[in-house]
This record gives structure tokens, C-alpha cells and sequence, in this order.
């Protein structure tokens, strides 16, 4: 596992600063609801249906990438909890 100085505060504000400067406009909406990595050292990306996917594309391209990962076109990347329906009569 690659060993990073920087702090989880910081690689989320500056995955959310590239994304938004340099990546928002190309991808959405087309990819709405896809995975998104970016390092924050390059600003590289990849995308795709889940989650685990582009992070892994982007550490066989640099072993030691800072990623930060977001689902696009969402606040957050999974929904936590669940509603429960109660059946009427």
C-alpha cells in the first residue's frame, strides 16, 4: 500500500477541486451514476461501473497515485441505511 503524507482532509478537497475545475463538464451527464478515480497529483482519471475498477486502473498506471474517488453526479458515492414499506390494507 502506498504511504502518503497527505491527510484524507486534504485528498478529498483537492479530488472535489480537480473534479470540479477540470472533469465535472467532460462527464456529466453522460457517465451520471458511474465511478470516478482522479490522482490528485495528475490529475488523471478513469471511470466505470463500480467502484474498485478505475482505482485499480490508475495504480497500475502510477503505484504510487493518490486517488480520490466519487460517484458522478452524486453527493455520495453509496446510500447508507435503508426504508422500510409497510404493506396497507
Amino acid at each position: 500500500m502506498p504511504r502518503t503524507d497527505y491527510t484524507s482532509e486534504v485528498i478529498a478537497v483537492r479530488g472535489k477541486e480537480i473534479y470540479q475545475q477540470q472533469i465535472r463538464n467532460k462527464v456529466e451527464p453522460k457517465h451520471k451514476g458511474k465511478f470516478l478515480s482522479v490522482d490528485i497529483e495528475t490529475g488523471d482519471y478513469e471511470i466505470d461501473t463500480d467502484d474498485l475498477s478505475p482505482t485499480m486502473r490508475l495504480l497500475d498506471k502510477r503505484p504510487d497515485a493518490v486517488v480520490f474517488s466519487l460517484r458522478i453526479g452524486f453527493q455520495a458515492a453509496h446510500r447508507i441505511g435503508f426504508k422500510v414499506s409497510v404493506p396497507t390494507q
